[in-house]
């Protein structure tokens, strides 16, 4: 018996020795509280990483966008021969008031031209915007603007002087 309780002595002695070896408690808990801070530290970068991945895609796709509408507009042309012409008036102060309207617009060419004759009193004074290569262009042009000021339009192809 005495073997026994000899035995059973050292193995409560082994079984204390192996415990107090390992982690406490404590230790566990700590090492658990940093693997998680580890855990949300790595997931918070991977969130930075997928809002600033986002946000140069939003960038980017915008450029696109203002690369697409530039491209989209009509293409002026300073040796072209075709106008828009978007109105005629007899006088030649409500021509130039029209024109004046325009001026905070991107028509680099807008202008009025006088036509008709002193003579008989039949003079009017176009309101035109151009040149352009094509006509197809220059009534794209006149359809955007038919539509923004509400008027009709007419494309002319330009006789230029030698």
């Amino acid at each position: 018996m005495k073997r026994i309780s000899i035995y059973t002595l050292l193995l409560a002695v082994a079984l204390i020795s192996i415990q107090a070896c390992g982690p406490s408690e404590e230790e566990r808990r700590a090492a658990e509280e940093a693997r998680l801070d580890s855990l949300r530290q790595v997931e918070q970068e991977r969130i930075a990483e997928q809002m600033e991945q986002a946000r140069q895609d939003s960038i980017a796709k915008a450029e696109e966008m203002r690369r697409q509408e530039e491209e989209a507009k009509p293409q002026f042309a300073e040796d072209g021969n075709y106008v828009v012409q978007v109105g005629a008036f007899r006088s030649e102060a409500l021509a130039e008031s029209y024109l004046e309207n325009w001026s905070d617009r991107e028509y680099p060419h807008a202008y009025v031209v006088k036509y008709g004759n002193e003579e008989t009193g039949n003079v009017w004074f176009r309101l035109r915007v151009g040149f352009f290569d094509s006509e197809e262009e220059a009534a794209e042009l006149g359809k955007e603007l038919a539509k923004e000021i509400n008027t009709g339009y007419w494309v002319s192809e330009v006789q230029r002087s030698s």
